[in-house]
């Protein structure tokens, strides 16, 4: 997930924190918590280190410790569906996870073939991945919404040899199968010819499961989910089983987090609308859900009233939101205000969050107590890496190194660490960072430097306390709702049509979208006519809907360009500027 830039983030982080108005400082007081965290924050050599305990660290696989967090829950409800109401304890969770990694091995599939889940969010979903996971498959969660093209790509990146996914997606599986050789079989939950019913595979006696199975954490992949990274097409991102547990650790510390263990009268209660194959779904929703005991309430896809529905009839403690949503929750008149009477946080990441959204979803749910924390994380580093002391979370800011790790601002140019409130490119350090991109050195070396330093792509500030600041983007990804669309993906199909010489994609502002992609067209000669409809008609054809270019199309003379033939988006950005 990521955390952008709030209007007054700017004069805040120049140390001019005086000027805001009394309506944004009222909104600080709910962006704060009364607990306390001793430990200040060191900045040495211009590295911000963590203010936050040193996590524990665990050598297990992640369904390892999974199974034995639910052996502390058994009869505690994991995940229910927030529209059928069908529901899983914990113990039946870790007792069908067992028995679905058996059926694979009965399949004929072993240690290290990846799995695809092409899911939406499901009572399943985690039984399938840690069924998978745990006899050693990783897993490579896919966007349902993708074409079967997209899809399909990523398979026959990943070498992906087995498909989960849902009945009314059982057609688009068989051309991915077609077009991805590699898959020799494909799982349904539910049931469609052609597929095996995961029913039948939850009746497996487990035997060939073993729990003591040998997991080389530190180098075994539990998670292979795919980011563009910094920028170009999209990577597939190793995450192991020790930086997965250890991510989620390092959010688990005090000072972090409000969250509680379940105990007999209590659980903390999620409703995840946000998606598990989404990096910011799985791990600080779902897994951080598991960590914690908690009930998770599942939302195959947002829907306005199925959505309030949960809220109202679960009133949830926890609500990970993207600000499209906290936008929605603050105009929407369909909730109680009783709803959220048990609710102390509402992380929010993965796009730009305004002050003036977040000011109305506070004065309505008017609650002392209650925290929005804004965080900011990567794939490439399992979820998150910066998140505020509850105790101290100023206005704009995304907050501290989490524990274990450190971070810095470096001059764009040299390299070189810079001190507070200069401007520069945010890069980590901690046990979290990834093993690198699959199948892609080169890849891994533009983004992980030669001492270990994670290179965020993004232009960050930190102040005197050590909090940081996201105050520009360096890299080109366009968020749309949250979810990462590659302008390089865009262009090179809109180099496949008939009338397009060259294109460059970038992302322009939106109020519900957050951005929203937007091509610009060289035509060739003779193509005229060609209207922009047209181009959106043929990109539409081809991409999942967050990808198609509802920014809109303008035809240009030349794409602007370096040297070296890089296209320069922020010029047609600052273009786009001028003229509005």
């Amino acid at each position: 997930m990521a955390c952008y830039r709030l209007s007054l983030l700017k004069s805040l982080a120049s140390g001019l924190s005086s000027s805001v108005s009394r309506s944004s400082a009222q909104s600080c007081r709910a962006l704060s918590h009364s607990s306390t965290l001793s430990k200040s924050v060191t900045i040495r050599d211009n590295i911000v280190y963590s203010p936050f305990p040193d996590c524990q660290i665990n050598e297990h696989s992640v369904t390892q410790h999974f199974f034995g967090l639910a052996s502390r829950w058994p009869s505690h409800v994991a995940v229910e569906c927030g529209i059928t109401g069908r529901k899983y304890t914990y113990g039946q969770v870790r007792a069908l996870s067992r028995n679905f990694g058996s059926a694979l091995i009965r399949m004929g599939f072993k240690r290290g073939e990846v799995i695809g889940m092409v899911l939406p969010n499901l009572p399943e979903f985690p039984i399938v991945m840690f069924g998978a996971a745990g006899i050693g498959m990783p897993v490579s969660t896919v966007n349902p919404i993708y074409t079967a093209e997209e899809i399909a790509r990523q398979m026959e990146v990943s070498g992906a040899s087995v498909l989960v996914c849902i009945p009314q997606m059982a057609e688009a599986m068989k051309e991915v199968a077609r077009l991805c050789p590699t898959i020799r079989r494909m799982i349904v939950i539910g049931s469609a010819d052609g597929f095996v019913s995961i029913a039948e595979m939850f009746q497996d006696s487990g035997e060939y499961f073993d729990d003591d199975i040998e997991i080389d954490v530190k180098n075994d992949i539990f998670f292979l989910p795919f980011s563009s990274g910094t920028t170009g097409l999209p990577k597939g991102v190793m995450l192991t089983h020790y930086s997965t547990n250890t991510n989620i650790q390092q959010f688990n510390v005090r000072g972090t987090t409000k969250a509680v263990d379940a105990t007999d009268s209590f659980q903390e209660t999620l409703v995840c609308v946000l998606p598990f194959f989404h990096i910011y779904g799985l791990f600080s929703i779902m897994l951080f859900g598991f960590e914690k005991g908690a009930k998770m309430v599942t939302l195959p896809r947002f829907d306005p009233k199925t959505f309030i529905t949960a809220i109202n009839q679960h009133q949830p403690t926890l609500l990970h939101l993207v600000p499209p949503l906290v936008t929605f929750l603050g105009h929407n008149n369909d909730w109680n205000k009783e709803a959220f009477h048990r609710m102390h946080t509402m992380p929010c990441g993965a796009a730009p969050l305004g002050v003036a959204a977040t000011t109305k979803l506070l004065e309505r749910v008017d609650k002392p107590d209650f925290l929005i924390q804004n965080v900011f994380g990567m794939t490439e580093a399992g979820g998150c890496i910066i998140a505020p002391i509850c105790s101290a979370n100023k206005i704009g800011s995304c907050g501290e190194p989490i524990s274990r790790s450190m971070a810095k601002v470096v001059d764009i140019n040299t390299g070189e660490a810079l001190g507070p409130n200069q401007e520069g490119e945010l890069c980590y350090y901690g046990p979290n960072v990834m093993k690198g991109y699959y199948n892609n050195e080169k890849a891994t070396r533009e983004t992980i430097d030669t001492e270990g330093w994670l290179h965020s792509g993004d232009i960050a500030v930190y102040d005197e306390d050590g909090q940081f600041f996201i105050v520009d983007r360096l890299k080109e990804l366009i968020k749309v709702k949250g979810l990462q669309v590659a302008p390089s993906e865009l262009e090179d199909l809109l180099r496949g049509h008939p009338a397009v010489v060259n294109a460059a994609v970038i992302g322009v502002e939106d109020e519900r979208a957050g951005e929203l992609p937007r091509a610009y067209i060289v035509k060739k000669q003779g193509f005229s006519a060609t209207s922009a409809e047209e181009i959106q008609d043929f990109i539409s054809a081809k991409v999942a809907a967050h990808k198609q270019l509802k920014g809109g199309v303008e035809f240009i003379d030349a794409i602007p360009t370096s040297a070296t033939g890089k296209v320069l988006r922020r010029e047609l950005k600052a273009q786009l500027s001028q003229t509005h």
